[in-house]
């Protein structure tokens, strides 16, 4: 007697399309993306792949085994990223095992910290700038945010502790800089196929340049994350947000019950 589900899981099988794919299979509705646009935002290398081919400036950078010999992952780093970089699980949300490789000295202990949440590790240049995320409600970008972490990077720490970062939004940004954050981000939602919202993460290089990250299908909605924030700068309650999604789930069509 389920009408809907609300997925607020973040992570693991709560984003990854396997909640979702349970669902179907009982014939429940639920909000957000479906298992398809779940799994494919979750898995960085595949992704990554998806965008570079439609276009979307990604960071340069590889996927790899977590078991690689330390020196190969340098040498290829080297070759395909450049120093710094950065190194992340490939399916893993919240920015947990990221680190910034400063050096080969540094692979090691990073690699054994991303490793934990997953064998598949993405390798990336190092993107200097801005940090800017774009809420995308139902196919239309909500007004850019961006994201001042206190100290050091937009990490897990930075992400839920109060006081550790500062939000502007909308962003302070020149209009045509906005405006193609706001595109890059529809494109990627339509991409993807995703449904409700999704969150789409970018860097801007000094030079205006708007780098694509990620999608993030499973967005926070606590009262320091980011989608809740940019509704509000939208004219968007947070009740009505939340009724919004679950209005569009209930009208998405959804298999019959098994």
């Amino acid at each position: 007697d389920i009408d809907v589900v609300f997925i607020a899981l973040h992570g693991g099988k709560g984003e990854d399309g396997t909640i979702q794919a349970l669902l179907d299979l009982i014939g429940v509705p639920y909000t957000g993306s479906g298992v398809m646009a779940s799994s494919i935002a979750m898995d960085k290398e595949t992704s990554k792949r998806l965008f570079h081919d439609l276009g979307v400036p990604t960071p340069r950078g590889f996927a790899a085994d977590a078991s690689e010999p330390a020196d190969a992952l340098a040498a290829r780093i080297t070759s395909e990223c450049g120093w710094p970089a950065i190194v992340k699980p490939n399916a893993a949300g919240s920015s947990v095992g990221f680190s910034i490789l400063k050096s080969p000295a540094d692979l090691p202990e990073a690699i054994a910290q991303a490793a934990v949440y997953d064998s598949r590790l993405v390798f990336e240049e190092f993107i200097p700038g801005r940090e800017l995320t774009v809420a995308i409600l139902a196919d239309r970008a909500l007004p850019v945010v961006e994201i001042i972490p206190e100290a050091g990077f937009y990490d897990y720490l930075h992400k839920y502790t109060k006081g550790q970062t500062r939000y502007e939004v909308p962003a302070d940004l020149p209009a045509e800089v906005a405006a193609e954050a706001a595109r890059l981000g529809e494109r990627a939602y339509a991409a993807l196929g995703c449904a409700g919202v999704a969150r789409v993460d970018f860097r801007l290089t000094p030079e205006n340049r708007v780098v694509f990250l990620e999608v993030n299908t499973v967005p926070g909605m606590t009262e320091t994350s980011l989608v809740p924030m940019a509704a509000r700068a939208r004219g968007i309650a947070y009740e009505a947000l939340v009724e919004r999604l679950v209005a569009s789930a209930m009208a998405r069509p959804h298999r019959c019950r098994a």
